[in-house]
């Protein structure tokens, strides 16, 4: 047990950040963000799914001797449920036309690109890096753009218990390095391992998730979104 918790500390950070969104929810349930509680806990569940696939022979989904410890078919569903949902709360909450234009040219972008993506790369046995990528960058660009705008409007002395605004911190603190980190498993397995890849794509995960816990503990009264 220690081992395990040691090795998947991150997945405390997930149950933590499930209970406090659900804790504070009444503060958020008619904004943007209602349905946030069930993506933390898809994320959650995928992660436990991941990890029994990866580690427990019982589990399998990719019928191919060489990658039968392969669980990137649930995280490639992910990334497409995530991001898009993500592109969604943004553009609801943006309200600068020309930036509202650009996270829709992105998502549609990210969109074909995912359609594309396995023709290049079995999503069963690998993960899709150019889907990836693309939807990375259109989510960092999304954050970056809403964080301008959050800059020009009035209320800037409460901007540090907007909600929002934690979020985002953590989607840029995980999504600048997640295209390079899968990228890096893709190319080289063995890499991943010796170069500690792995431990740092947790430690990333633990500080976007962190981040979302503080900020649904210093939201404030009523969150306006």
């Amino acid at each position: 047990m220690v081992d395990f918790l040691k090795n998947n500390y991150f997945l405390i950070i997930y149950a933590v950040a499930l209970i406090v969104s659900i804790v504070r929810y009444r503060r958020y349930f008619d904004t943007v963000l209602k349905y946030f509680p069930i993506i933390i806990a898809y994320t959650f569940l995928s992660e436990v799914l991941g990890f029994l696939i990866r580690d427990y022979e019982g589990f399998q989904i990719a019928y191919i001797e060489t990658y039968s410890y392969s669980n990137n078919l649930i995280f490639n569903i992910f990334d497409i449920i995530f991001f898009l949902y993500f592109y969604h709360v943004f553009w609801k909450v943006i309200a600068t036309r020309r930036y509202r234009k650009f996270i829709q040219f992105g998502a549609l972008l990210f969109v074909i690109v995912s359609i594309i993506n396995p023709f290049f790369q079995n999503p069963i046995v690998f993960p899709q890096t150019y889907a990836i990528t693309v939807g990375s960058f259109v989510l960092i660009m999304a954050v970056l753009l809403y964080f301008r705008e959050l800059r020009s409007r009035e209320e800037k002395t409460t901007n540090s218990r907007n909600l929002l605004l934690w979020i985002g911190s953590g989607l840029l603190i995980f999504y600048s390095f997640y295209p390079l980190l899968m990228s890096n498993w893709l190319w080289s397995r063995v890499s991943y391992e010796y170069y500690y890849v792995g431990e740092f794509h947790h430690l990333l995960i633990a500080l976007m998730y962190t981040a979302f816990i503080i900020g649904f503990i210093r939201m404030g009264r009523r969150l306006r979104l």
